[in-house]
């Protein structure tokens, strides 16, 4: 099975009167990783769930393998997005909900199995596997809500992935994450990209989390996206520079890219 080859056509999102997002056309084939970077209110989180239907565009229409998901009926557009694994900044849980791990990564597999059916030894087996592959096997009997915020991240990381995704949604996954588990999460979007057939779209605020099989970012700018291209195209210190407003050091480490604001001498 193979990713999900994304596009939008002249995709707005308004909200009180000002647009949120203006995309006039992009396409994004399957099996690329996206970095997506800009200012905070640049427009990523909504750019991130009008991909992933959650949104409805004011206008326009976003298409996964041709299909748009904007216009299709809701029932269809639900079954569509089963093959999408979407992890947000923060979780919605009601905290009066005392949901365990295991509840929680097993609620990914609704979407494969349907909600009324169960997930079987198979679907078991996955939620396992996943709960060891993010270090959570230990506290899988634990309440979501007595997690800290980074050990409920990898959870919503782990609920995306049992479904096995063909389009997986990252908004700022290592949110909250140590310096340690930062690094193991780089090093966990690589190993998982190489092995699983999907197309990957990853909001960041850091360029040195996005990891070397990253091969397009888009630059968004009030709710546009600015630039759109290869690493070395789009992550150069003069381009960083003017989206955000100061002066920026590139220094490229196991190829990744690390932007580094300098200080603006005379400028308190």
């Amino acid at each position: 099975m193979s990713g999900v080859t994304i596009e939008l056509r002249d995709v707005v999102v308004a909200r009180g009167g000002r647009r949120i997002l203006d995309v006039g056309e992009l396409a994004i084939e399957a099996g690329r990783f996206v970095g997506v970077l800009g200012r905070n209110g640049a427009g990523k989180s909504t750019f991130l769930q009008t991909v992933a239907g959650l949104v409805r565009p004011t206008r326009g229409a976003v298409l996964h393998d041709r299909q748009s998901i904007t216009s299709m009926s809701r029932w269809r557009a639900t079954s569509v997005r089963r093959s999408v694994g979407f992890v947000p900044q923060a979780t919605e849980y009601h905290a009066d909900l005392p949901l365990t791990v295991r509840e929680v990564v097993g609620m990914g597999l609704a979407g494969p199995a349907g909600l009324l059916r169960s997930p079987g030894e198979e679907g078991r087996r996955r939620v396992d596997d996943w709960l060891d592959r993010l270090g959570l096997a230990g506290m899988a009997s634990r309440t979501f809500r007595s997690l800290s915020g980074g050990e409920q991240q990898k959870v919503l990381l782990a609920r995306a992935m049992v479904q096995a995704p063909r389009l997986l949604l990252l908004d700022e996954p290592a949110a909250n994450l140590d310096m340690d588990w930062k690094a193991r999460m780089v090093e966990w979007l690589e190993r998982v990209f190489a092995e699983h057939s999907m197309t990957v779209v990853m909001v960041s605020h850091e360029t040195g989390l996005l990891p070397s099989c990253c091969d397009r970012v888009a630059l968004m700018d009030a709710g546009r996206i600015v630039r759109y291209g290869p690493p070395d195209e789009t992550l150069g210190a003069g381009i960083l520079g003017e989206l955000y407003g100061c002066p920026v050091e590139v220094i490229e480490v196991d190829g990744r890219r690390h932007a580094v604001a300098r200080a603006q001498m005379g400028s308190a």
